[in-house]
C-alpha cells in the first residue's frame, strides 16, 4: 500500500476530555494518537483503527467529527485513500450525524 506522509492539522480534544483526571496529556501524545488514527485509515486497517480508538477512549463520533488527516476530515481522507473497509465502518456514524435515513425495501427481489 502506498505510504502517505501524514500532516496532522488538528488535535483531538476528546482525547484530553476522556482521559482520567490524574493523567497528564501532552500535545505530542495527542499528535501521536491522531497520526496513528490517520495511518490506520491510510492502510485501510479497520481493526487497527478500532483498537486505537478503544485504547485512547475515542468514540467513532468524535473521530468522524474531530480528526483531520492531511487537511481533510477523517472520512473524506479515507475515501481519498480508497480505504473501503474504514469507510464502511465509519459511514453509519456519519449518516447518524447528518440525520440521513436509508430506506430499503426488504420484500423486493434483487
Amino acid at each position: 500500500m502506498m505510504k502517505t506522509t501524514l500532516f496532522v492539522t488538528s488535535l483531538l480534544l476528546s482525547v484530553v476530555v476522556n482521559l482520567p483526571a490524574q493523567a497528564s496529556v501532552s500535545t505530542s501524545d495527542i499528535n501521536s494518537t491522531v497520526a496513528k488514527i490517520c495511518q490506520n485509515t491510510a492502510d485501510d486497517d479497520r481493526l487497527g483503527l478500532l483498537h486505537t480508538l478503544k485504547e485512547h477512549h475515542i468514540s467513532r463520533k468524535a473521530a468522524v467529527t474531530k480528526v483531520v488527516c492531511n487537511g481533510q476530515p477523517l472520512l473524506d481522507f479515507a475515501r481519498a485513500e480508497q480505504a473501503n473497509k474504514v469507510v464502511k465502518l465509519l459511514e453509519p456514524t456519519e449518516r447518524r450525524l447528518r440525520g440521513t435515513v436509508t430506506i430499503q425495501d426488504v420484500t423486493a427481489t434483487p
